[in-house]
C-alpha cells in the first residue's frame, strides 16, 4: 500500500472454498483490521451469507431462516464491518479449479439484506455478470469449466430489482472493466446508472486480453491492447464522476491454501489513475470510496 500510495484498503472475505472455515476466514480479516486501524477495513458476509442465499429456494424462505439471516448479518456489523461482500449474484467457472455459484439477486434474502444495509448505513458488494435474459453458456465458458451450466440465468432485471427494493441500500458492482459475457457495455451501464442513483460501479483492469476457453479477444474491455484507456469509458467517467471507483480482484490466503491462481489486476487497475485528468482520478481514486464505504478522514 505505500509503496503504491495507497491509504487505506478494504479487505474481502469471499464465499469459503471447499474445506475451509468461514468462521477463521472471517476473523482473520478482522484481526487485520484491528493491527492496522485507519489504514485497513474489513467487508463480511461472503463465507457466511452466500451459502446461506444459494441453499435456499426464494421460495422456501421462512420466518426462521429470515431471522437467521438478519442475526448473523447483524452480528457481522457489530464485528464492525463497513459492508456486506463479497456478495454473488452469477459467478462463473473459470477453470476445474474454479467454482459456478448463483443466486439471483432479488432473492428474498438479498432484499432483507438490502434493508439490513440501509439501516446500518453501509454498501453491498455485488459480484455478477452481466446478462440480461436467459442465454445459452458460450462455448468457450463451457470449455473452460465442466461445471457451468448450459444455460446462463439472466442477472441484469433481479438486479434491477433489488436496486429498487430499497433505494438508499449503496449496491458496488464489483470488476466493472472485463466481461465475460459479452453484454456489460457502457450503454447498458450508462442506463443502469441513470435509473439507479444507489448504484455505483467498481473498476478492474486485468492483464489478461483474451477470455477463458479460448474464447478470443474478451468484449468490452476497459482498456485497449497497448493499456490505453478507451475514449468510450473516459467520457463516460465524465458523466458520472461521482459513480466510480478503484476496485480489485486479488487473492490473498495462506502458503497452505489450495486457492486457484488467476491473472493479476492490481498494477493494470491502478495505472489507470495515471490516465484521468486530475479532478476525475481524485474522485475515482479516492473521494467516491470514501463517501459509499464512510471512510473519510485520516488520509493526512
Amino acid at each position: 500500500m505505500d509503496e503504491y500510495d495507497v491509504a487505506k484498503s478494504l479487505i474481502v472475505v469471499v464465499p469459503g472454498h471447499a474445506g475451509g472455515d468461514g468462521d477463521a476466514e472471517l476473523q482473520s480479516a478482522v484481526d487485520a483490521s484491528k493491527r492496522h486501524p485507519g489504514r485497513l477495513y474489513f467487508m463480511g458476509g461472503g463465507s457466511h451469507l452466500n451459502p446461506v442465499l444459494q441453499g435456499t429456494d426464494a421460495n422456501e424462505v421462512t420466518s426462521r431462516i429470515r431471522n437467521e439471516f438478519r442475526k448473523k448479518a447483524e452480528e457481522i456489523m457489530r464485528m464492525g464491518a463497513t459492508g456486506f461482500g463479497e456478495m454473488l449474484g452469477l459467478h462463473i467457472c473459470m477453470s476445474e479449479r474454479h467454482s459456478y455459484q448463483f443466486a439471483a439477486p432479488d432473492h428474498p434474502l438479498y432484499l432483507l439484506l438490502a434493508d439490513l444495509a440501509a439501516k446500518y448505513d453501509v454498501p453491498i458488494d455485488l459480484h455478477t455478470e452481466a446478462v440480461p435474459e436467459n442465454i445459452p453458456t458460450p462455448e468457450n465458458l463451457r470449455r473452460a469449466c465442466s461445471a457451468n451450466p448450459g444455460t446462463l440465468p439472466a442477472t441484469i432485471p433481479a438486479l434491477e430489482r433489488l436496486l429498487s427494493h430499497n433505494q438508499t441500500a449503496r449496491i458496488v458492482w464489483q470488476h466493472i472493466g472485463w466481461d465475460n459475457t459479452g453484454y456489460m457495455t457502457v450503454g447498458l451501464l450508462r442506463n443502469l446508472l441513470n435509473l439507479h442513483p444507489n448504484l455505483f460501479l467498481a473498476l478492474r483492469a486485468e492483464e489478461r486480453l483474451n477470455q477463458v476457453g479460448d474464447g478470443g479477444p474478451m468484449p468490452n474491455r476497459i482498456v485497449d491492447e497497448d493499456w490505453r484507456l478507451k475514449p468510450e469509458w473516459l467520457d463516460f467517467f465524465r458523466e458520472f464522476p461521482d459513480r466510480f471507483m478503484i476496485g480489485g480482484d486479488e487473492f490473498i490466503a495462506g502458503k497452505s491454501a489450495r486457492a486457484p491462481k488467476f491473472p493479476q489486476s492490481f498494477e493494470e487497475t491502478w495505472s489507470l489513475m495515471d490516465q484521468l485528468p486530475d479532478d476525475l482520478a481524485q474522485k475515482i481514486g479516492r473521494d467516491n470510496a470514501a463517501r459509499v464505504y464512510r471512510l473519510n478522514g485520516g488520509y493526512d
